[in-house]
Formats: C-alpha cells, structure tokens, sequence
C-alpha cells in the first residue's frame, strides 16, 4: 500500500458533485432537457368516464397493486368498477396501461406526492391528474373513496 494514494482524493474535493440538489435545480440530461421526460413512468391517470371496468388491468399487474371499487354513475354505460391503486406495491411496470382495451389508464410523468399519512398513497386516479404538466400531484386531484366522485357536468347548450 501506498503513502501516496490517500492524496490522491485530495484533487476531487475541489471538482463539483454529481448530485443534483433536487428540487432547487432541475434534473437535466446531457443536451439539457428537463427530465424526467414525457415517457417517464409516474402516477396513474383513468378517465373515468371512458373506463369500462374490465378489470384486466388488476388481472395483468404482477405486485397486485390494483383493486376495484364501485363507483355511482360513472361512465355512460353504467359499468360502476374503477381500479385503485396502490403506490406502496406498484412498480410502475406499465402492464396495466398496456392491456387498458380503452386507453383510460396511462402513466403520466408526474411522480411528486408529499404526504405524511400512507393511506393517501392509495387512490383512485383521475383525468385531472394527465391534464396537469408540473411534476408534483395535489390531493386534492384524486379521490381516496368513491363517495368524493362528481359526475362530469353537461355543457349548457345556447
């Protein structure tokens, strides 16, 4: 062992880190566009309203991490299951928005949710999640029981 190779650490302490000091500077890959980009894999989004309940997106999920609850006048064909999910098991695979025969569920590149309790961890998600582009999710975006979901209003005709 060498008396010299321990001063040789001494050259990166005056070198920059590679740490990004989230959130007070943006991620950004080498030709500096903002990540993550618009194929990231983050929070679920389902159109309600074009959901039919199928339930084949619990079926194909390998960490069970989808449940279905019975939601009242949901979608125009009165198919009430919608998927909950579960962040504390999901893997953000994508099986789920790849099976979807609607295309109601997809994953957005949204991945921010600051909460202190674990049950908000596990909703049912909504249109307004994809509709929004910051990063971070609001509470107040997604529905924790079926009782909190408002039917879509129909536009005054002139």
């Amino acid at each position: 062992m060498s008396i010299v190779k321990p001063f040789k650490a001494l050259k990166h302490l005056a070198k920059h880190p590679h740490t990004v000091r989230y959130p007070y500077q943006k991620h950004t890959d080498i030709e500096g566009t903002d990540l993550p980009t618009e194929r990231y894999r983050g929070f679920h989004s389902n159109n309600i309203e074009t959901c039919i309940g199928c339930q084949l997106c619990a079926k194909v999920c390998p960490a069970n991490a989808i449940t279905y609850v019975k939601i009242e006048n949901a979608g125009k064909k009165g198919l009430k299951w919608r998927p909950v999910i579960d962040y504390g098991r999901c893997c953000y695979c994508g099986f789920c928005t790849d099976i979807c025969p609607t295309k109601s569920l997809i994953l957005t590149p949204r991945y921010e949710l600051v909460t202190e309790k674990i049950e908000e961890f596990k909703f049912i998600p909504t249109l307004q999640v994809r509709e929004k582009k910051d990063k971070a999710i609001d509470i107040s975006e997604v529905i924790f029981s079926p009782e909190e979901y408002k039917p879509p209003q129909e536009k005054a005709k002139d």
